[in-house]
């Protein structure tokens, strides 16, 4: 057993440690906060939080975990470290940033014991709104603020077309972007209603009523900002100051319906008053004297371990990988191992060489690209956002589909993007992924490759990329084409 007063000795020095070994994604949390992205109020519900938890301070103390309740603890504490090694080795952000809060969350209810997390529930709650791991709702969304951004003006008899997340009116074109969903209003929202149920004391029942009065409000916000965006940039031929900084617009308009949220908690949800007539603001939780030395030895331990592999697991790479190139039989190489292509630009973020070939057969040519990753890491990585293979200042997209193959043991199908230059020019490009001898064209089952090939030391990588330019004519023909190349390409 280990006295009392170790105990947050025992929970800070485990979690500065784990801070530390996820400093990369502690980094892309500060640059969320500090973007004007849906997380922007990140900085100030960090002091939110951290005041919460200082109210909460007198109930952060030991309450014996049963061995059941330990058990449930251990277990979650070891299925998000095992959350978090993968995402890290598969560079998945932000699923490595929802496990490394609830690595936080068990290790606590660990050593602490599940009542004193309960107590503590408010606080861990606000901390989870502010992780940068709520994208999944820009969707949805998104989806509801186009539909209102179309319905709103056709209201005061706008016509309003829509095409996908384009608005177009007789005054100009809107584009509801991802950013435009409201999602940094909702999680605000979210946030507000969390901190003044843990301020007024309210019952859970109370809290869920504020908590969807507050979030409703949110997305009747962003649809009024749309609205007003489109009725102002029609009427002014898109001239109006509103029209090109929408963001502060957007945070005016939140603000002013912030006023209505502030009277009704005042007025309808504070209990505090009730709650401290009641003295039920004493300690939560039956104090106990001691921490139990096998469970805190166990959760720090399995932290240890963790921290260890993530270290010791990508430090094993060969700094010399490069993609083997085939010998062609039946193409002739025209160019070989050039670093750019005059007409292609493809871009991957981080890969270790570039390459580019040339081939041809008869009068048809094809160009080879090749990005290799001797390793890869968050923002560094074959699978990324900003990664593109054909630059869209010249080139348009025309059509993304699979490109079926002959009969192949290596690949069945590949990817394949049709783009536009000009009225006939047209480009087709086929890529695939080369992961440690697992080729495939599916994303997943790529990433999931590269955890494999890490763990087994060999974590170099390769994106190639076929392109093959026709005249738009005969799309059948030059599919084929593209076929056969990469059936030779891939069985030389």
């Amino acid at each position: 057993m280990f006295k009392k007063n170790s105990i947050h000795t025992f929970f800070v020095v485990p979690l500065a440690i784990l801070l530390l070994a996820n400093l990369p994604a502690l980094s892309a949390i500060f640059e969320e906060w500090n973007s004007d992205g849906p997380y922007s109020h990140g900085f100030l519900g960090i002091f939110v939080v951290i005041y919460a938890f200082w109210t909460k301070r007198k109930s952060i103390r030991l309450s014996q975990n049963t061995t059941t309740s330990f058990i449930i603890c251990t277990l979650g504490l070891l299925g998000s470290l095992l959350v978090n090694f993968v995402a890290m080795l598969a560079s998945i952000q932000q699923l490595q940033l929802l496990a490394l809060f609830f690595i936080i969350l068990f290790l606590f209810s660990a050593l602490y014991g599940l009542k004193t997390l309960q107590a503590c529930a408010l606080p861990f709650i606000m901390l989870f709104l502010i992780f940068p791991v709520w994208n999944i709702l820009q969707f949805p969304l998104r989806e509801l603020s186009t539909a209102a951004g179309q319905w709103g003006p056709e209201l005061i008899g706008i016509p309003v077309g829509r095409d996908g997340y384009r608005l177009s009116t007789a005054g100009g074109l809107f584009d509801v972007e991802p950013a435009c969903s409201g999602l940094g209003f909702f999680m605000v929202s979210a946030l507000l209603a969390f901190f003044v149920s843990f301020i007024n004391k309210l019952s859970q029942k109370k809290t869920l009523t504020f908590l969807i009065i507050c979030l409703v409000i949110a997305v009747l916000a962003n649809w009024l900002r749309i609205i007003i965006i489109i009725v102002v940039g029609t009427y002014t031929e898109m001239n109006h100051f509103i029209v090109h900084d929408h963001l502060t617009f957007g945070w005016i308009v939140f603000a002013l319906c912030l006023l209505p949220l502030i009277y009704i908690a005042r007025t309808y949800f504070d209990d505090s008053a009730v709650v401290n007539n009641k003295a039920v603001d004493s300690l939560p939780v039956k104090q106990v004297d001691v921490i139990n030395k096998t469970h805190a030895l166990t959760a720090i331990t399995l932290l240890i371990v963790f921290i260890a592999a993530t270290y010791w697991i990508p430090s094993r790479f060969n700094e010399n990988y490069a993609f083997t190139v085939p010998t062609l039989s039946n193409y002739e190489m025209a160019g070989e191992s050039k670093s750019y292509s005059p007409n292609w630009k493809p871009y991957s973020q981080g890969a270790s060489k570039e390459r580019f070939f040339y081939y041809v057969k008869k009068d048809v040519g094809f160009q080879v690209y090749l990005a290799d990753y001797v390793k890869q890491e968050q923002a560094s990585e074959m699978i990324f956002v900003e990664n593109y293979l054909y630059d869209d200042q010249f080139w348009h997209d025309v059509e993304d589909k699979k490109l079926p193959l002959l009969d192949n043991q290596y690949l069945q199908q590949a990817n394949l993007v049709v783009v536009q230059r000009s009225l006939a020019r047209y480009r087709m490009i086929a890529s695939w992924y080369v992961i440690n001898g697992v080729i495939t064209s599916d994303k997943k089952r790529a990433k999931l490759a590269e955890v494999q090939a890490a763990l087994v030391g060999e974590p170099g990588a390769t994106l190639v990329a076929v392109a093959l330019d026709f005249d738009g004519q005969d799309s059948v023909l030059a599919e084929q084409q593209l076929s056969e190349f990469i059936h030779s390409y891939l069985n030389p």
